[in-house]
């Protein structure tokens, strides 16, 4: 296989960026039944457009912070650097990606269509420099033109978010698929709605501009993949097996949401109770780096309610009390849950039903 000689260098150049020593802070996500979930930041900036880092800093703060997959997503329109780096758009994704590849990130070609207060990213570009002065119908189309996965930006960072008539007719024409209903810190959660309403994809990133986060502050999508490899990412966008997770809170579609709290949170088949006990150990075990914060709120009329919560990669063992009216026989019972830290809609964290064999003794 023959290797262009500008390839070879801008790995060499990768390669000779990298810090003598690097330290991962590693967030385990298994595997959810038969998806593998990806930890993605899909929206970031660089010295081509308004961010003040090189798109290498944003490779090796991605490696750092464990994250699978990345897209350097520069304005088309808005270079306040232009007079000191390359117009050429594509530049960003060309010299982060020898790098990206050498640390095994997955690395997306991406832009943000910049038009006034109302922006896309677009991923899965093939043209960087496609949407230059183009209006934002004409170049989310040229997105479409070019098999790009689009989502709109940060709805409601200009005040309250509406579905401005802009936005309607991209939507009534198929010209994106999702919605960044989490941006950095900030949680739209007027916009919540949309997501059933349309059926739109649930997005979270940092859009970072600013060098670096803590592993702990960036926002992030998780991306239920059938493979770990970009063809994997770009089947899971298209099909909306996506949640956002913003530090604690996690934010999706309800089934999406219940796949993957189902797939992290083991919990015991059976709970024994000790002859003239009222109380009884009940040990849930989380093996992913979410935290998950239970509350009942339908439980039997001889239990006592409960609030549990799970750290990321650990077990807790709480207790469950019953009262003297419990039952002295053997029996299936059925808790649920409030997931108080997961929001399956705007004030509605997911209910899971819990369920176990009481056996007294």
């Amino acid at each position: 296989m023959t290797v262009h000689p500008r390839a070879l260098l801008l790995l060499g150049l990768a390669a000779s960026l990298l810090p003598a020593q690097m330290v991962r802070h590693h967030r385990p996500m298994p595997k959810a039944g038969e998806f593998h979930v990806l930890k993605a930041d899909l929206h970031m900036h660089t010295v081509f457009s308004d961010g003040l880092v090189w798109p290498t800093v944003r490779v090796t703060e991605a490696w750092r912070e464990d994250l699978d997959v990345m897209s350097i997503t520069d304005h088309d329109d808005y270079r306040p650097f232009e007079k000191d780096v390359s117009a050429d758009l594509s530049r960003p994704y060309e010299i982060a990606r020898p790098m990206a590849e050498s640390l095994g990130l997955l690395i997306v070609p991406g832009v943000e269509i910049t038009k006034g207060d109302i922006h896309f990213n677009a991923l899965f570009i093939k043209d960087h420099n496609a949407f230059r002065g183009k209006e934002l119908q004409a170049g989310l189309a040229e997105a479409r033109r070019q098999g790009a996965y689009s989502f709109w930006n940060h709805p409601g960072w200009r005040g309250k978010a509406q579905w401005w008539p802009p936005i309607a007719t991209a939507y009534s024409d198929k010209l994106f698929q999702g919605i960044e209903i989490v941006n950095g810190r900030s949680y739209y959660e007027e916009a919540h709605p949309w997501i059933g309403e349309y059926k739109l994809a649930v997005i979270a990133n940092s859009d970072i501009h600013a060098p670096s986060l803590s592993a702990e502050e960036r926002s992030m999508t998780l991306l239920l993949a059938k493979e770990r490899t970009l063809e994997g990412v770009r089947e899971a966008l298209f099909a909306g097996r996506t949640v956002a997770w913003q530090q604690k809170r996690l934010i999706g579609n309800p089934d999406i949401l219940m796949q993957l709290v189902k797939a992290y949170l083991q919990t015991p088949a059976s709970v024994g109770l000790r002859a003239g006990a009222r109380s009884a150990p009940y040990i849930l075990r989380n093996d992913s780096s979410l935290t998950f914060e239970l509350k009942s709120v339908e439980t039997p009329v001889w239990m006592d309610p409960l609030t549990i919560v799970v750290p990321p990669q650990s077990s807790v063992a709480a207790t469950l009390r019953f009262k003297a009216d419990a039952p002295k026989t053997r029996q299936k019972v059925t808790l649920r849950m409030e997931v108080t830290n997961a929001l399956a809609g705007p004030a509605q964290p997911l209910v899971l039903p819990i369920e176990f064999e009481y056996a007294p003794r």
